[in-house]
């Protein structure tokens, strides 16, 4: 799931969710649900993918993702 096409989906949360899984692991998707409200608020608010990570690094103390 791709950060931009997160809000183009009918089922946002899943498609929130399905992001943190791909982006930062399954485990945090299952021990840190917020995280997925939170990318999903960055989305509401037009941020774009690389200041959502900060939110998350200042809401839920997760690093950004390194990418390849």
């Amino acid at each position: 799931m791709k950060y931009e096409d997160i809000a183009a989906q009918p089922d946002y949360h899943a498609a929130a969710t399905q992001y943190v899984i791909e982006t930062y692991g399954e485990q945090v998707a299952q021990q840190l649900p917020g995280v997925a409200d939170t990318v999903w608020s960055c989305v509401m608010m037009g941020m774009p993918e690389g200041l959502c990570w900060i939110t998350v690094l200042g809401d839920h103390r997760l690093p950004p993702p390194e990418r390849d």
